[in-house]
């Protein structure tokens, strides 16, 4: 017996996070009037919490509220989709805070009682010291959870887990490498997901995706212009650092 309550004692600190679950289990869907995408929780040091996304997200919805879809255990076991909605206008009035030059934003919180979800906590947004220490560089694997034009993985309103590998090079110095491109075929919706590098069981949000790159050709003949865009299989990232700049202005 007393072997048997050691060892349930001591199991568990060999239980390790994953990591990918945990990327997933950050992250939520943003839909309002307009437009929707992909956004991720983050946990102050003071314990409050904000969802962070692309600025142009919070944008493009129209009127005063939108939709936070979590996700909820249910009493037989799996999960439940749990469209929560929050209020990001006040008249013309903006609630959430953007970053001064870069296409990144964040709003305040509340995160409602039994919902499934693991906020990333903020030592876990990379600081230029990271890119710094040649841990990540080009080449290296990367996750990205998101909603590609607004896809949900199942019923229950899990992101998509997507992966690519950094792009760019070099990371550093910030003020030559504000943003990076990474390898995976980006859609619409992915805007405001986070980039996710992991070392083990350790995470850390190294960028949060903006926009996509694409080649753009215009076409003409005497009746009519076209104009064409050609995604290249890049996701833009702006570089965490960024994130922290705008969360210590807030």
């Amino acid at each position: 017996m007393r072997i048997l309550l050691l060892a349930c004692l001591i199991f568990p600190l060999f239980l390790k996070a994953d990591p990918f679950v945990d990327a997933v289990s950050a992250t939520v869907k943003l839909a309002g009037d307009g437009a929707s995408g992909s956004g991720f929780l983050i946990e102050l040091d003071d314990g409050t919490h904000v969802v962070a996304s692309a600025a142009h997200v919070f944008r493009d919805m129209k009127g005063e509220r939108c939709r936070v879809i979590f996700r909820a255990p249910k009493e037989k076991g799996g999960f439940e989709r749990r469209p929560v909605e929050i209020t990001i206008r006040k008249g013309e009035q903006e609630l959430w805070s953007s970053h001064q030059k870069h296409d990144i934003a964040h709003l305040k919180i509340e995160i409602p009682e039994g919902m499934e979800v693991k906020p990333f906590l903020f030592g876990q947004l990379a600081t230029e010291s990271l890119a710094e220490s040649g841990k990540i560089g080009v080449g290296k694997e990367v996750c990205i959870p998101c909603y590609p034009i607004g896809t949900e993985s199942n019923p229950a309103g899990w992101p998509v887990l997507r992966r690519g590998t950094i792009a760019s090079h070099p990371l550093t110095p910030l003020v030559e490498a504000e943003t990076f491109f990474v390898d995976f075929s980006s859609f619409g919706g992915e805007s405001g997901a986070p980039v996710v590098w992991w070392q083990g069981d350790k995470v850390w949000v190294i960028g949060v995706i903006s926009s996509m790159q694409r080649q753009t050709e215009t076409s003409r003949t005497q009746l009519e212009e076209k104009t064409t865009h050609l995604p290249l299989g890049l996701g833009i990232a702006v570089q965490s650092p960024f994130l922290l700049e705008m969360l210590g202005e807030a």
